[in-house]
């Protein structure tokens, strides 16, 4: 994809000079860039939105050239202070989709690495409060997304977004997390840290947001279509009826991105919104990360070798047996085969030691090999 080159006579210090300036909307920017032969024409004769826009922003305080220049010197030392920086429209590594949505950001705020503009990413997002089914989808489509090379892409909110990161981030792979703050005023701490590790990794995260700004309601359905504009196609693995991730799924549709859903139980209520995606077919189903990478055309990876399943005594192999991929609580899977719950708990921990089974939350128990 060809790359716009950035209009004689503007700097990209300039176009940051103009991102910071409070009440500009990306698209008055562009329009500006575009149109006005420099900053100071833009300031001096700004197109008829932006002048308005300036008029209600800052009618007793006009702003100079020099001083959004100076501004736009510190916020550029205070961003490197962060190991991060500002990618404009006009620059070589902002992403390639993104720049074909209707209202792309003009700014990215980017700490960590971005991989290749046209590299193909896939976002992955669903409910804060996830049933343990959305946790286990979750993590088995990202793991399997990246083994495969693509970029895993979603928000850091709790819940399905941190899993897709930590799932990826343990397979290998490579993960934006596009945030509705600014860089430095992530919140809360798990966040923090996981975006440290996102970046550590070889990943980035990325906000429209200058820094200083402070997460708010409505950053967040604007950021959604960032999330969207990136990637090459939307999963949402679990839903309500109402919620962020169908503001994400309906960008995704506007974009022209394909949309897949993970359907779910129709008397869960956290797959409903999922459910009437696909009844609705507005998205296809997503019933095993194969079939939807190669709906992309893109190849999955060698499955990874499994542990060999070797049981140490008979009430291994009778626990395997009761066993499935089903979570189980520890209560039940005692009654089932008939032996103390002590019992049974030490010996599904040394399984588990040993890779072949898992334990959940609330004493819950799967397996973790395929058979």
């Amino acid at each position: 994809m060809v790359v716009p080159p950035l209009p004689d006579g503007w700097s990209r210090q300039d176009i940051l000079a103009l991102a910071l300036v409070r009440g500009l909307a990306s698209v008055d920017i562009r329009t500006a860039v575009e149109e006005c032969p420099s900053l100071e024409a833009a300031m001096a004769h700004p197109p008829p939105r932006m002048e308005k826009r300036l008029r209600q922003e800052h009618l007793f305080d006009p702003l100079q050239p020099e001083e959004l220049r100076r501004r736009a010197q510190e916020h550029s030392e205070r961003l490197a202070a962060l190991n991060a920086r500002a990618v404009t429209f006009w620059d070589d590594d902002y992403p390639a989709l993104l720049r074909e949505i209707p209202y792309p950001p003009v700014v990215l705020y980017v700490q960590g690495t971005l991989q290749p503009a046209d590299a193909l990413a896939i976002a992955i997002v669903g409910t804060r409060r996830c049933t343990t089914y959305g946790k286990l989808c979750a993590e088995r489509f990202a793991s399997e997304i990246a083994r495969a090379g693509c970029i895993v892409v979603s928000g850091l909110a709790t819940g399905i977004d941190s899993i897709a990161h930590t799932a990826t981030l343990e397979a290998g792979g490579i993960t934006y997390a596009v945030i509705g703050s600014g860089l430095d005023r992530l919140a809360p701490t798990s966040a923090r840290r996981l975006a440290e590790h996102i970046v550590r990794t070889g990943g980035a995260v990325l906000s429209e947001y200058p820094l200083g700004t402070v997460a708010r309601p409505g950053y967040f359905p604007q950021r959604n279509r960032i999330i969207s504009g990136i990637a090459r196609a939307v999963l949402v693995v679990e839903s309500r009826r109402t919620g962020g991730s169908l503001i994400t799924a309906q960008f995704a549709l506007d974009q022209s991105r394909e949309l897949f859903a993970v359907p779910g139980s129709i008397l869960a209520p956290t797959s409903e919104g999922t459910n009437l995606l696909i009844a609705q077919q507005k998205a296809q189903a997503a019933v095993s990360p194969e079939l939807l990478l190669a709906e992309l055309g893109v190849q999955p990876s060698a499955a990874p070798q499994q542990p060999t399943l070797q049981f140490e005594s008979p009430l291994e192999e009778q626990l395997w047996q009761q066993l499935s991929s089903e979570p189980q609580h520890v209560d039940d899977i005692a009654a089932a085969v008939g032996m103390s719950i002590g019992e049974v708990l030490g010996a599904l921990l040394m399984m588990e030691f040993r890779g072949m089974v898992r334990q959940l939350p609330g004493k819950m128990f799967i397996r973790a090999v395929a058979e």
